[in-house]
């Protein structure tokens, strides 16, 4: 199963980053190939994607759901597409003005293509949760 893992500092306290990320429309702004976030309620969420495998361009909607929300200082969350499931964490450590962030995502990928979307998202989602940890710092330290 492919994972990604990035730990990152943010030059902001944690009741602020806290409420940053538990906000889906921020945080969907962070996450690349994110086009649009439908909320449903304070748990769930369509999440539209597209996502650039090769030379080619997918649209991917993606219901998700907060399963564990601590506040400040842990969020759980899944999602399920159509040939892919995904269980994520994000976990803070406030230090004064600084928190740190851990944002972990596993991918499970399902379906005909099962094989070549692993290691696709294997290769991938290292560069992604990145550019994700790149995005949040830049929304909260500007």
């Amino acid at each position: 199963m492919p994972e990604g893992t990035v730990s990152f500092d943010v030059r902001a306290p944690g009741d602020r980053v806290w409420a940053f990320l538990s906000d889906m429309r921020k945080v969907g702004s962070c996450v690349p190939g994110v086009q649009s976030v439908d909320i449903h309620d304070e748990r769930r969420a369509t999440w539209n994607l597209r996502m650039k495998i090769g030379p080619l361009s997918q649209a991917i909607r993606v219901e998700t759901e907060n399963i564990e929300m601590i506040p400040p200082s842990r969020a759980k969350f899944r999602g399920v597409a159509d040939n892919v499931d995904m269980t994520g964490t994000i976990v803070l450590e406030p230090k004064g003005e600084v928190t740190t962030v851990t944002y972990t995502m596993n991918v499970q990928t399902k379906g005909p293509l099962a094989r070549i979307l692993d290691n696709f998202m294997r290769a991938k989602l290292s560069q992604q949760t990145q550019e994700f940890a790149e995005n949040v710092k830049r929304s909260l330290e500007t």
